[in-house]
């Protein structure tokens, strides 16, 4: 056994040191959520619910991960990403937006994002999509996607229940006449 005291025993190393992970949303509830689930998962979790919070913890911490919402009150989340970049360029950042489209997906990664999720998602495919990049991921099989009226069927579950059931606030909410929801409710079998 050596008696060297520049060789240290493997209980003597330092723990390892956790991920961090910076959490951008203005929902306070979901921002709650994904928090718990992500240090139960051994991260480090900051939060963040506006571009000016932003500005204030990349000043104090160099984070790995950031999961940023599209829609922060009136800021834009993707002004957020050059932001974060600039501070540390190798902060991977994930688009989670409630509002995908094709267009902010492209934008985001333009700006910079290595990936773009769309709402409600599973903390395991958020954090899949953290680590791997999609082009190291293999093909989607047309039995992977999600259909649109599937995304569809889920959003207008979830603005009901925001409306607590109330059809006209429903409309009103989607910026549709309230019978157009009715015959969309109907065909996709909610009432």
């Amino acid at each position: 056994m050596s008696s060297d005291p520049s060789l240290s025993s493997a209980s003597e190393l330092p723990p390892p040191v956790p991920p961090t992970l910076l959490l951008i949303d203005d929902d306070l509830d979901l921002r709650e959520s994904l928090r718990l689930e992500f240090n139960e998962r051994g991260y480090d979790v900051w939060e963040a619910g506006s571009h000016q919070e932003v500005q204030d913890l990349i000043s104090l911490a160099a984070f790995r991960f950031a999961l940023l919402d599209l829609r922060l009150h009136a800021d834009n989340g993707l002004d957020i990403i050059p932001v974060l970049l600039a501070k540390n360029p190798r902060c991977r950042i994930v688009v989670l937006t409630g509002y995908g489209s094709i267009p902010t997906a492209v934008e985001a990664v333009k700006r910079g994002a290595i990936n773009y999720l769309t709402k409600p998602v599973p903390i395991e495919r958020i954090e899949k999509a953290l680590w791997v990049d999609p082009a190291d991921t293999p093909e989607i099989t047309e039995h992977d996607l999600e259909s649109l009226e599937r995304h569809e069927q889920e959003y207008l579950e979830y603005v009901l229940l925001q409306c607590q059931g109330n059809i006209s606030q429903a409309a009103r909410w989607l910026g549709i006449h309230r019978q157009s929801l009715q015959r969309k409710l109907k065909r996709i079998g909610l009432r």
